[in-house]
């Protein structure tokens, strides 16, 4: 069950890099200067900071329950669909590259599409 759920992970890591790669050619995004992601704005810094504080709650209290199974899994990826539809409607409304947003989408639909096919595989 664990290789299974690093199995999974792996897997969105690299299609994450390889649809990154692609989108950023596509739409000629540029690749950002900065390692980790920055906030655009102090809105989202506070909304990104509820989702984190949120996501750790979760996970503290949930602990026993999801370390148990491949529900940690699960849990891990909603955090990062939410986190990513978040930015990207956030780069969308506030930022100046405007194509930044495609790229937030894409990571998104891939956690969806890895957190469907749990659904699906389980």
């Amino acid at each position: 069950m664990i290789a299974k759920a690093l199995m999974l992970c792996l897997f969105y890591i690299v299609a994450n890099f390889f649809v990154g790669q692609y989108v950023r050619k596509r739409w000629e995004i540029s690749k950002r200067k900065e390692l980790l992601y920055w906030p655009l704005n102090r809105t989202h810094a506070l909304m990104e900071a509820v989702l984190m504080i949120g996501f750790l709650f979760g996970a503290i209290s949930l602990g026993n329950q999801l370390m148990g199974s491949i529900n940690w899994v699960y849990y891990l990826f909603l955090y990062f669909l939410i986190s990513s539809v978040s930015r990207a409607f956030m780069e969308w409304k506030y930022a100046k590259n405007e194509h930044i947003w495609i790229s937030q989408l894409t990571e998104a639909a891939i956690a969806a599409v890895l957190l469907l096919s749990f659904f699906i595989l389980a």
